[in-house]
C-alpha cells in the first residue's frame, strides 16, 4: 500500500514514506485517521488505492487472502481450516469455505445497495463518491473524499445522507455471522409458517433454527450504546454543535454522532467544539467498538457485555454466569478479562509514549 501511494500519479504533489506507510495502515486497519487531505493531495488514482486497502482491511485480510487462496490454488492445510472455521463461526469443516465466499457476497451487495443510496441521496457527486463513502461506511474506515469529511458545506446539512452513512457503519459493525443468523431464522420460521398454511412448501427438514448467544449479545448491546450515545449526545450538545441546525437535523445530528464512535471516524459537526462530556463518551463508545467477526474494531460488543454482565453477578453474589438460560464458561469469562486487560495496557502505554 505504501510502495502504491508513494507512485507519481498516485498524489498532486508527492508525498514521504511515513506518510504513505500512515496512510496505508490507517486504511487496512479501517482507523480513518490521516495526516494527508484525502480529497486534495490524493489524485483519482491514489483515492482508488487507499479504497482498495479499506476494502482489504474491512473484510479482513485472513479472510481475503484464504479465500483468494481456495480458489486460485485449492487446497489447505487441516490447521488453516481449523482456524478459519473459529475465526468466522463457520460451526464446521464443510461450511468453512462456503461462510467465505458468503461473507464476501454479503460485503460487496450491501455496499452495493449503499452506494446507490448514497448516490441518489447526494445528486451533486458522481458515481464514484458513492462508491467509496460506501466503501468506507461500511468497512467503519472512516475515510472520506471531502476535506471535512461530512462537515464539509454543502453536506452537513444532508441529512438523508448522514442516515444512510449511519445504517452502512452499522450494518459493517454488527458482524456477519449475525446476519447470517438471523437469516437462517427467519428463513426457517417462513418456511414453517408457510408449511402450516400450504403443502406446497415441505417441512422444514433441520432441526429447530434459533437466535444463537452471540446474536442475542451483539443486538441488545448495539441497541443500549446506540441509544444512550445517542440521548446523551443530543443532551451535551443540543445548544452547541447542533445549535445550528433544526430539531430533526438535532436528532440525526446527533444518532449519527452515536454511531460514528464505533470505530468509524466520520464526523458530521466541529470536533474540536465537543464538550467535554461528549468527548469522553467518545473515547468510551470507541474503546468498545464493534461486534465480532466486523469490520470495526475495540474490544467488541460481546467482550463489554459479558464484563458487565459478570460484574453484576459478582454483585448478586452469584458464582455461575448465565444468559438467556445458558451457561458462561468460566474460560469466556477470563478471555474478556485478558482481553480488557490487554486493551488498558495498550493505552496506557500508547498514550505515555504519544504525550512523551
Amino acid at each position: 500500500g505504501s510502495a502504491l501511494l508513494m507512485l507519481p500519479h498516485a498524489t498532486a504533489r508527492g508525498i514521504s514514506f511515513i506518510d504513505a506507510l500512515f496512510t496505508s495502515t490507517s486504511a487496512v486497519c479501517v482507523t480513518g485517521l490521516a495526516v494527508l487531505d484525502t480529497a486534495k493531495d490524493f489524485t483519482f488514482l491514489g483515492q482508488v488505492i487507499i479504497l482498495f486497502l479499506i476494502q482489504a482491511g474491512g473484510i479482513g485480510i485472513l479472510t481475503f487472502t484464504n479465500l483468494f487462496g481456495l480458489l486460485f490454488r485449492g487446497e489447505k492445510s487441516f490447521k488453516d481450516i481449523i482456524f478459519l472455521t473459529d475465526l468466522i463461526s463457520a460451526g464446521n469443516l464443510r461450511t468453512t469455505f462456503r461462510s467465505l465466499a458468503k461473507i464476501v457476497i454479503f460485503v460487496f451487495g450491501v455496499e452495493a445497495i449503499g452506494a446507490f443510496f448514497i448516490y441518489l441521496a447526494s445528486p451533486d457527486t458522481d458515481l464514484f463518491f458513492a462508491i467509496f463513502h460506501a466503501v468506507s461506511a461500511f468497512c467503519n474506515a472512516g475515510f472520506s473524499t471531502l476535506s471535512n469529511s461530512l462537515y464539509e458545506p454543502g453536506f452537513r446539512y444532508n441529512y438523508a445522507l448522514q442516515i444512510i452513512i449511519a445504517g452502512l457503519m452499522i450494518a459493517g459493525g454488527i458482524g456477519y455471522n449475525v446476519f447470517f443468523n438471523i437469516f437462517s431464522v427467519v428463513r426457517f420460521r417462513l418456511r414453517r409458517m408457510l408449511h402450516a398454511f400450504t403443502d406446497l412448501v415441505d417441512k422444514p427438514a433441520r432441526p429447530l433454527v434459533k437466535w444463537d448467544i452471540n446474536t442475542t449479545l451483539v443486538w441488545r448491546t448495539t441497541l443500549i450504546l446506540l441509544f444512550s450515545g445517542w440521548i446523551l449526545f443530543l443532551v451535551f450538545e443540543y445548544d452547541n454543535t447542533l445549535a445550528e441546525h433544526s430539531l430533526w437535523g438535532k436528532i440525526v445530528g446527533a444518532f449519527f454522532g452515536s454511531v460514528t464512535p464505533r470505530t468509524a471516524g466520520f464526523n458530521a459537526v466541529d470536533m474540536t467544539a465537543l464538550l467535554n462530556p461528549t468527548v469522553m463518551i467518545y473515547l468510551l463508545l470507541m474503546w468498545i467498538g464493534a461486534s465480532p467477526g466486523s469490520t470495526g474494531g475495540g474490544i467488541k460488543t460481546t467482550t463489554f457485555a459479558i464484563a458487565t454482565l459478570n460484574l453484576l453477578n459478582q454483585i448478586r453474589g452469584k458464582d455461575q454466569l448465565v444468559f438467556k438460560w445458558q451457561a458462561i464458561s468460566n474460560t469466556v469469562v477470563s478471555r474478556v478479562t485478558t482481553i480488557i486487560s490487554l486493551s488498558l495496557i495498550a493505552l496506557g502505554l500508547s498514550t505515555t509514549i504519544i504525550i512523551s
